[in-house]
């Protein structure tokens, strides 16, 4: 058994204080130089549990391994990884990144290390920031000790209902692998033109900030990003040819494959419409069937990957590329929210 330290993320070692508004996330100040006492004093000052010291699982598959919290100390914590291999650590690993980046707009510090870092056993409850680098495989010539010592305890922030519902997801997808590589293409998307906005940053910023622009300043800003923006574009893309199971469809087979795609998840792709938040600063139409908005991104897709396009008859804007990104994130949070709806992950 292999077990890696998922680098980039920083858990809460505890579930969020729920209260009438919803919940709020708990944090101490940390010093290198506190005992355990001290820490276990904050808690109990503040009326708050202290975490359960060890491996909390999150998610079990019998083939592929776990993706569990490991809390040390007392409120310091890392996710852990446990798999048969290397290449099951990253498929695991991967597809929660991809999870929590695209469902949630949480993604991971961007690390020198490296994204994995494997142990050499599972870590001592009793850990402390200073010895958490001692269980990490090291070779000299791939680690810069400074760098290894300082990543571990730095990186995005998680909760436990971010990280839970993002194992429910990772647990559904395993079983069917395009899914993992739809996710992994719009994260690559994202990467390149993020499009992770909440609902109310669109209504009281982005929406009006868009109407203001000029013709004359959105093609200054595509002349500025036009390979970016076709590259998000094509990466998309690629994840919806994914979630349809056919890669390089024509449109005649839309209708066909999103028939197969409700049989096989219980969804209404085929009946159902998608409504538009970013194509409609271009098209200006709102509404469209899955089967006409797919098929518009066809054409788009071909005429700026298959053919190059090298004079574009057809531009690929930002609010194409935003467009898309929402599109495919639509279209696999209906195949996972049954998933989340009625077979919730309960940490062991």
């Amino acid at each position: 058994m292999k077990y890696f330290l998922v680098n980039g993320y920083i858990p809460s070692a505890h579930p969020p204080v729920i209260h009438e508004h919803g919940y709020s996330d708990v944090g101490f100040g940390r010093n290198e130089d506190d005992t355990r006492d001290v820490k276990v004093r904050r808690y109990q000052e503040a009326g708050i549990a202290i975490p359960r010291l060890g491996e909390t699982i999150f998610l079990r598959h019998p083939k592929i391994g776990r993706i569990s919290l490991f809390v040390y100390g007392a409120y310091d914590a890392f996710i852990m990884i446990a798999s048969s291999s290397q290449r099951n650590g990253y498929l695991l690993g991967n597809a929660l990144r991809a999870t929590i980046t695209c469902f949630y707009g949480h993604a991971p510090l961007d690390q020198g290390c490296g994204y994995l870092l494997e142990l050499s056993k599972i870590p001592d409850e009793n850990l402390s920031h200073k010895n958490l680098v001692t269980p990490i495989l090291t070779e000299a010539s791939r680690y810069d000790e400074g760098l290894l010592r300082r990543e571990p305890v730095s990186g995005t922030h998680l909760n436990h209902f971010e990280l839970q519902e993002g194992c429910a997801i990772v647990g559904k997808a395993l079983n069917y692998p395009w899914l993992i590589d739809a996710l992994l293409h719009l994260e690559y998307s994202m990467s390149l033109v993020w499009g992770f906005m909440v609902g109310s940053y669109y209504e009281s910023h982005y929406k009006r900030d868009r109407k203001k622009l000029s013709r004359y300043q959105m093609e200054r800003t595509y002349l500025e990003n036009r390979f970016r923006y076709d590259a998000a574009f094509v990466s998309a893309f690629r994840g919806v040819e994914c979630v349809l199971g056919k890669p390089h469809f024509k449109k005649g087979q839309i209708p066909t494959l999103l028939s197969a795609l409700d049989a096989e998840f219980g969804t209404d792709f085929s009946k159902s419409r998608h409504r538009s938040w970013h194509e409609v600063f271009s098209s200006r139409r709102r509404w469209w069937e899955y089967g006409d908005i797919l098929s518009y991104y066809l054409t788009l897709r071909n005429a700026v990957s298959a053919h190059g396009n090298p004079s574009p008859p057809h531009i690929v804007m930002e609010d194409q590329v935003l467009e898309i990104q929402y599109l495919l994130a639509d279209m696999l949070n209906d195949i996972f929210s049954g998933q989340k709806k009625t077979e919730q992950v309960v940490p062991q």
